[in-house]
């Protein structure tokens, strides 16, 4: 069984295994994920390269022809872009063009270019992505929008073709939403890249030839083309693995709720129930299967839970006869083992019957530092987490200086 940190809720004969999620999101990668820093306001069309350190992967054709919008202009082009459709947040955002009219301009691509903070690890997770809306500045809806990963820079300029071009390859994060037709509400592109290693650059465009782009005209225009705005781009490390904690006990008259609590996930139990949480009210083995859809991601755990363990059900408190509170660390305190599984209550009183400490809620943190040595005694009660069992515990306790 993998050891995972868990945690443990008591409501009396009602045992929670409530998990901590997996579902572990990192720091963005992606430097300017929002295009919000510039180097000076755009006052033209395809001038990308100011929303440092993005690129438009032209090589040294520095302009490209990829846009940068930012309300800050005063351009009448990029102004009407932004009239039909703002920012998914901030101030900016990118435009590009990842379809034009093939008998004028064959596989005629704009890209979207960037290298990360980071390299990425080898079989470390990544999950990539990035909003994009239609926008009625052109009329053609694609659905082959992706993020290419790559150790090196991307360039898709051709000279001899005096623009960009396909750029012939797989990217690792796809559309997995159809054909991208809203031009209301921004579209989440996302999806799971497991490293290779030394990767440090992502490109966002369509990879796929004028023949194999699924296209969609949005009206009876003549303009023929499709154009985007890209927003919001993340890469992160990221984790979905579930834990339905460490095998365990069924203490008597108490039930487990198993929540493996991974967000947006959907889930198959042993008995193929779909529920986010499933209630265990008897011995044996139970395994959940989750899926999280936006990322592709299946991921699972097993637990084995066992009939009643009195080590686990009552686990026995052990309680010092003797504490030495000088200071050396060594039984300077009333330190009572497995206390954690209780809720504690103590009372110590000296040898003529009087109360000399009282504590409802004890931490195991009576030391009797103020005593005189000799013999104390003790009321302890402690109440079971797991099952509510209340039992006292009557003692003595000698204080050595």
């Amino acid at each position: 069984m993998k050891t995972k940190i868990i945690f443990i809720a008591f409501l009396f004969n009602f045992y929670l295994i409530n998990l901590f999620s997996q579902h572990i999101i990192g720091d963005n990668l992606v430097p300017n994920p929002g295009f919000e820093g510039f180097t000076t306001c755009p006052n033209d069309i395809s001038q990308i390269s100011k929303a440092i350190p993005w690129d438009p992967s032209r090589g040294n054709n520095d302009n490209g022809s990829t846009d940068y919008l930012n309300i800050c202009t005063n351009h009448a082009n990029l102004l009407q872009i932004l009239s039909i459709k703002l920012p998914n947040s901030g101030s900016a955002c990118a435009g590009i063009c990842p379809f034009f009219n093939p008998s004028n301009y064959p596989d005629y691509r704009e890209y979207l270019e960037v290298k990360l903070k980071n390299k990425f690890v080898k079989a470390k997770k990544y999950c990539g992505s990035f909003y994009t809306v239609l926008s009625m500045y052109g009329n053609i809806a694609v659905e082959n929008l992706g993020i290419l990963i790559t150790q090196s820079y991307v360039c898709s300029y051709n000279p001899l073709a005096h623009g960009e071009t396909f750029i012939d390859s797989i990217p690792q994060i796809c559309n997995k939403n159809g054909l991208i037709t809203d031009t209301i509400n921004w579209t989440k592109v996302s999806g799971l890249y497991i490293a290779n290693g030394g990767e440090e650059y992502i490109t966002i465009g369509n990879f796929k030839r004028d023949s194999q782009t699924n296209i969609l005209p949005m009206d009876d225009s003549t303009m023929f083309y499709a154009y985007y705005l890209i927003d919001d781009v993340s890469v992160c490390e990221c984790s979905f693995e579930i834990n339905l904690g460490q095998d365990t006990s069924l203490c008597e008259g108490e039930s487990i709720l198993l929540n493996p609590k991974l967000p947006s996930a959907s889930y198959t139990w042993q008995d193929s129930s779909h529920a986010a949480t499933y209630e265990v009210k008897q011995p044996g083995t139970y395994w959940v299967r989750a899926y999280v859809a936006e990322y592709d991601v299946t991921t699972s755990d097993t637990i084995v839970i066992s009939a009643e363990d009195e080590n686990i059900c009552n686990p026995p408190l052990i309680i010092p006869n003797f504490i030495t509170p000088n200071g050396d660390g060594n039984n300077d305190d009333f330190s009572i083992g497995n206390a954690t599984d209780y809720e504690l209550s103590l009372q110590i009183f000296n040898r003529w019957g009087n109360m000399i400490y009282q504590n409802t809620s004890y931490q195991n943190d009576f030391n009797c530092k103020s005593c005189g040595e000799g013999v104390y005694y003790y009321l302890l009660i402690a109440k079971n987490k797991r099952n509510g069992n209340v039992k006292e515990y009557k003692g003595s306790v000698t204080v050595m200086k």
